[in-house]
């Protein structure tokens, strides 16, 4: 009997590599979210310091022109991170999409894996009775000869 080949190999072939192109899209998006959060948190400690330079210089006592620039720096943070916690919001949704797609990749491979098991199992199944067949002629030649 000849050697068992799944009949959609090139199907499940096909499948990984779509599962596989997926799950690198979805690591290139966790990696945009993940540098969005880095910066916003840089730029939270970049305001943390602003505001601590800030309380500083208004106990020495300094410039009103100073204090405006100090302000004017911090509320340019304070737009950057918005804005940064826009775009996070955005990237999470990007991510939960593509997990989504590739929970559904991952769905289509295993469909096919069960499926190439089962034409397994029943290819085994066919060989055993192929054997016993074999067996069975076998047997009944010997018989037949003794008697």
């Amino acid at each position: 009997m000849k050697k068992f080949e799944f009949s959609l190999r090139h199907m499940r072939d096909y499948r990984e590599r779509l599962l596989d192109e997926e799950k690198g899209t979805l690591q290139r998006r966790k990696a945009e979210r993940d540098q969005i959060e880095n910066d916003i948190a840089r730029l939270e400690g970049d305001f943390a310091a602003l505001s601590r330079k800030m309380q500083e210089k208004a106990e020495k006592g300094t410039t009103v022109i100073e204090l405006r620039k100090l302000s004017a720096q911090m509320d340019n943070v304070r737009l950057q991170i918005q804005d940064l916690e826009k775009a996070l919001v955005k990237a999470e949704q990007r991510v939960e999409k593509q997990m989504d797609v590739v929970v559904e990749a991952n769905k289509e491979v295993t469909k096919l894996d069960k499926l190439e098991e089962k034409q397994r199992e029943e290819y085994r199944h066919q060989v055993s009775k192929a054997e016993e067949d074999r067996i069975d002629e076998f047997v009944s030649q010997n018989l037949t000869r003794a008697g």
